[in-house]
C-alpha cells in the first residue's frame, strides 16, 4: 500500500505535468484518498490563492485534508471549492482511489461543440473505447454535494467525463493513470478536431485493433516515467 509521503509527491508531481502540458493552470485540482481501513479521508490539491499559484511550484507538503463532506481537516491551505467533484465521485464509486480535475483546452472545445471524442490514437485511444465519452450539460462550478452527485451521475462506470464548457475529470485506480486519461483525452481530442477540419471523418479504431496495442505495448509507468522527465520531476527527487 503506497504512504501518505508518496501519495503527496504523486500529487505534487501530477500537479506539475499537468501545469507543463497547460492542461492546468492556477485552477484544476487533482485527488487521491488516503490509505486506511475506512477510505474515508482524502488528500487534496489546496484552493488556488495568493500563495498557491502555478501548479509546477506546488509542494507535497502544501496538499489539504479532507473528509467524504468536505470538511477541511488538515493543511495549511483550504481546500478548493470544487472538492465535491471528488466527494461525490469517491462515494459513488468504491473502486475509484484517484480524481484530476482540469480544464484542458481541446477536450473542452470539442463539449461545447457536442462533438465526440472517438477513438482515433492506437494508444489513447483506450480511454474512449467505452462510447460514447460521457458529458455533464453544465459549465458550473461543482460547489455542493448536489452538484457533485450530478457530475458523478454524468460519469457512471466511465473512467473520464466532460463538463461542457467548464473541463474534464479523470478517474482510476492509482494517481499517474488519472492524469494519464486526462493527457491522452486531450490528445485524442486535437486529433478528432484536426480530422474534422480538413472535412474528413475519423476513422475510429475498433476494439479488436485497441486490445491488441494493449496486449503489446508499454504499460503506464512507462509513460508516466516519461511525462515526469518531461515536467522536470525527476530533479526534485
Amino acid at each position: 500500500m503506497t504512504d501518505e509521503a508518496e501519495l503527496r509527491r504523486q500529487l505534487a508531481d501530477v500537479c506539475r505535468v499537468l501545469f507543463r502540458l497547460h492542461l492546468v493552470d492556477y485552477m484544476g485540482h487533482p485527488s487521491v484518498r488516503l490509505p486506511g481501513a475506512d477510505r474515508a479521508l482524502i488528500l487534496i490539491k489546496p484552493r488556488h490563492s495568493l500563495r498557491i499559484r502555478a501548479q509546477d511550484q506546488i509542494r507535497p507538503e502544501d496538499m489539504a485534508t479532507i473528509d467524504l463532506d468536505g470538511n477541511h481537516l488538515a493543511g495549511e491551505h483550504p481546500p478548493p471549492g470544487e472538492r465535491f467533484i471528488h466527494t461525490a465521485i469517491y462515494r459513488s464509486r468504491p473502486d475509484v482511489r484517484a480524481v484530476v480535475h482540469t480544464h484542458q483546452p481541446m477536450a473542452t472545445v470539442m463539449s461545447i461543440a457536442d462533438v465526440p471524442i472517438l477513438p482515433v490514437l492506437h494508444v489513447e485511444g483506450e480511454v474512449a473505447a467505452q462510447q460514447p465519452v460521457p458529458m455533464w450539460p453544465h459549465a458550473m462550478l461543482v460547489t455542493t454535494p448536489e452538484l457533485g452527485a450530478d457530475l458523478a451521475a454524468s460519469l457512471g462506470q466511465h473512467r473520464v467525463v466532460l463538463l461542457q464548457g467548464h473541463g474534464v475529470t479523470s478517474v482510476a485506480e492509482t494517481l499517474p493513470e488519472a492524469a494519464l486519461q486526462a493527457i491522452h483525452l486531450e490528445h485524442l481530442a486535437e486529433a478528432n478536431w484536426r480530422v474534422r477540419a480538413i472535412g474528413h471523418e475519423p476513422r475510429v479504431i475498433p476494439p479488436e485493433e485497441l486490445q491488441q496495442r494493449a496486449a503489446t505495448g508499454v504499460g503506464s509507468e512507462v509513460r508516466w516515467a516519461y511525462y515526469r522527465q518531461l515536467a522536470g520531476c525527476d530533479d526534485l527527487d
